[in-house]
């Protein structure tokens, strides 16, 4: 994996998967050494963090690396990512220059770039993430874009592995709840897609209205297909519940009216009643509940589960440290500082 982008689970190979999970578990157990000593991430926000932010910056400083926080707009110039735009606004400066030199100076980049709601057609193309991608000579880590979340998913898959041991054969709740805003749906992509190449059975609930990207399904049926898995799409916000191993909770917004802020409201008004509470529950097998954080008490879900016993997600939040310590070493390799290797490499020339 040296060397390379990590944007989606898809970049890796099931040995690649196992391979970090493995690392991160053992990470974990006895912590990882100075591993990056001397290395550097430039972490770039186009949007808030709060575990993103600290789990990655944690885990560089318990490697011997070191974190470059780099939040846009905030002390920062912001940043234009779009070809032939005459730059008489805001944006100060252009990806094209921004991210070559940011590549100079790090090991590695991470960037944030949540999608902005007015064109899906655009948006899907994941723009911001891509142009960090081509424009860098370094690794590039996806820590949130329109798409996916791809550090949450290996977290999720690490608790979910430490808590069940076994997840081919679980059946795996991926339930639509609300929220007062339109949220992204990289977080829901990313869960089904890493639960769906871990053999589980999953039953994505929501109401009419607000069904995944279809490409992104289309992968998660072909991932359930080669895992041995199942997917199935229900309306109804109790008909998941019933033996459940698993309820991954999330509120995201409607693609079917996407860029309509209006209608999109309107729909999801209409949807009060899905919150997940001790009732649904309890006709689990006694589940695990998993959220990605942050999340509205009493909205998307009641006190009495967040503080019950089926709540994971302190764990879950936990474990991307370590999954993210895992991948960082895995991009980074230990062959030493690559920043002092293209120096030298550029004064032979």
């Amino acid at each position: 994996m040296a060397g390379r982008n990590f944007l989606t689970t898809d970049d890796l190979s099931d040995s690649e998967l196992e391979a970090l999970l493995e690392l991160a578990a053992r990470f974990k157990a006895r912590g990882p050494g100075a591993l990056l000593a001397g290395r550097i991430l430039g972490m770039v926000f186009f949007n808030p963090s709060l575990r993103t932010r600290a789990s990655f910056e944690a885990g560089m400083f318990q490697l011997g690396g070191h974190a470059i926080d780099l939040s846009i707009g905030q002390g920062v110039w912001k940043l234009e990512h779009r070809d032939g735009t005459v730059m008489d606004g805001d944006a100060a400066e252009h990806l094209r220059e921004a991210v070559p030199v940011l590549a100079r100076y790090c090991d590695l980049l991470s960037v944030r770039c949540f999608p902005s709601g007015k064109d899906w057609a655009v948006e899907r193309t994941d723009p911001i993430l891509s142009g960090f991608a081509a424009y860098s000579d370094v690794p590039v880590i996806n820590m949130e874009s329109s798409l996916y979340h791809p550090c949450q998913a290996l977290a999720d898959l690490l608790t979910i592995r430490e808590k069940l041991r076994k997840t081919k054969g679980k059946r795996f709740l991926l339930t639509w709840c609300r929220h007062p805003r339109a949220l992204p749906t990289a977080v829901p992509n990313s869960a089904a897609l890493i639960a769906s190449r871990a053999g589980m059975r999953i039953t994505i609930a929501r109401p009419p209205g607000f069904d995944l990207d279809p490409d992104i399904m289309a992968r998660v049926r072909a991932n359930a297909r080669k895992s041995g898995g199942s997917v199935e799409v229900v309306d109804g916000f109790e008909a998941g519940f019933d033996g459940a191993d698993v309820v991954y909770a999330k509120e995201w917004g409607s693609l079917d009216h996407y860029g309509d802020d209006a209608a999109e409201k309107a729909l999801r008004a209409r949807h009060t009643d899905w919150m997940v509470g001790a009732r649904q529950m309890k006709r689990t097998r006694d589940a695990l509940l998993m959220h990605c954080l942050p999340v509205r008490r009493n909205v998307a879900l009641a006190d009495e589960v967040l503080d019950g016993p089926w709540s994971v997600v302190v764990d879950e939040a936990e474990n991307r440290l370590h999954a993210q310590k895992a991948l960082l070493v895995a991009l980074a390799g230990k062959a030493g500082p690559k920043a002092k290797t293209r120096t030298a490499a550029r004064a032979r020339r």
